[in-house]
């Protein structure tokens, strides 16, 4: 068995694109912590790695669990153990989606029709990216606080950094 995280940002306090973002999808996720983005954590090589979309760094990539959570506080860490063979199946399906695009019209769809229509699996935000590779299913219009609400009750809350 082996260790999965889901690390859900904070949007209290954050940027206003963050409060924009958690305050929006707020609308069809009353009562869910407020989160504007997402990453799907692994121990790999010792160290702990996170992947997910962000158009700051330009789409899906791998980051390091170091520098993503320097500011742990900021962060809902949240963890669960799966068999190594899934876990395996995991990493091999965010390597799969690994450099594609950040996708803006799938942000797109939460406030328009168009976005459900532009919506392609050529580009990823963050919890698309993170459920793809957590349940190996494409799903549109799933923001990060949808997320947390339908994952919460089976991952349990990492209260220490480590």
């Amino acid at each position: 068995m082996r260790e999965v995280r889901l690390a859900f940002y904070k949007a209290t306090g954050a940027s206003w694109t963050d409060r924009v973002i958690s305050g929006w999808t707020w609308i069809f996720n009353m009562f869910t912590l407020g989160c504007s983005h997402v990453e799907i954590g692994f121990f790999i090589g010792g160290e702990w790695r996170y992947f997910s979309s962000s158009i700051r760094d330009g789409g899906t990539r791998w980051k390091d669990g170091k520098e993503l959570l320097k500011n742990f506080d900021r962060w809902d860490v949240r963890v669960k153990d799966y068999p190594d063979e899934t876990v395996d199946q995991m990493i091999e399906r965010a390597k799969g989606i690994e450099g594609l695009p950040y996708d803006k019209w799938g942000i797109a769809g939460f406030g328009t029709i168009t976005g459900l229509i532009f919506n392609k699996k050529s580009a990823w935000y963050c919890s698309e990216a993170c459920w793809y590779v957590l349940f190996g299913a494409w799903k549109k219009r799933i923001s990060p606080r949808r997320m947390w609400k339908r994952t919460s009750n089976e991952f349990i809350e990492l209260y220490q950094k480590v």
